[in-house]
């Protein structure tokens, strides 16, 4: 279980006065808050990366920052699914809403299912988790004017050695976007923090920076991301797209 997994880290439960507080606050805000600030991102001229013509109707966009943008064996790991590796280095959200805001679905086509990574890069530079939830809310709002009811695949902010003194905040985010996705249409979540702790320590599973995924971290993204894919999509979506997956 996640809690007991962070608790083996030294870091405080999930069931705690203050979370039990935190997260309705952080959640009620992004909903309130954040989803009406979506017509102020349109101003930018820059696109997601890759915003090449559709060709096919069995394709992933995987949306998000380094971690995506670096995940250069995308396309054998997910086959044979089309896949678009959308990611942007060391992005935060507000460089992805931006982007995101002016995709041309008319050109761009619409992909199956978008899997979602954000929210580590922003916490990194000491952006409030309030406000990191509340930009989450806005994107997924892009997504519904934008792509209508295309589904979201939110993976969890995964642990990281590199960057281990900011899981109580990582662990905040997941938990306030857990209950966000309710409220969303067709938005889903993906936990890659638990299959990532070993014994309830980070296993290895990074590059030498500490941070980012190596081959066998990837692999573990690959397990979770084909998992829920099953269960968000139609099974004739994934009989004619992942045949035997």
């Amino acid at each position: 279980m996640v809690s007991q997994l962070f608790a083996e880290n030294g870091l405080s439960k999930l069931d705690t006065p203050l979370a039990k507080i935190a997260v309705p606050l952080l959640v009620f805000g992004a909903i309130f808050g954040g989803w009406k600030a979506s017509q102020y991102y349109r101003q930018a001229t820059a696109t997601l990366p890759d915003a090449q013509p559709s060709d096919g109707d069995c394709m992933l966009w995987f949306v998000g920052s380094s971690s995506i943008h670096r995940w250069t064996s995308l396309d054998r790991d997910m086959t044979p699914w089309k896949v678009r590796n959308r990611g942007i280095n060391s992005a935060t959200l507000s460089d992805i809403i931006p982007r995101f805001a002016n995709i041309r679905p008319a050109r761009e086509g619409r992909p199956q299912a978008i899997i979602l990574y954000v929210g580590e890069n922003d916490i990194a530079e000491s952006v409030p988790v309030r406000t990191v939830v509340r930009q989450l809310a806005t994107l997924l709002d892009l997504r519904t004017h934008l792509l209508g009811d295309v589904p979201v695949l939110l993976l969890s902010a995964k642990p990281s050695p590199g960057r281990a003194k900011f899981l109580p905040d990582q662990r905040l985010f997941n938990l306030a976007a857990q209950r966000l996705i309710p409220h969303a249409q067709r938005v889903y979540y993906g936990d890659i923090t638990t299959p990532l702790l070993v014994n309830g320590r980070m296993g290895d599973n990074y590059q030498p920076d500490g941070v980012h995924m190596n081959p066998r971290g990837y692999r573990i993204w690959v397990k979770v991301v084909r998992a829920r894919l099953k269960d968000m999509l139609p099974s004739e979506t994934i009989n004619r797209c992942a045949p035997g997956s």
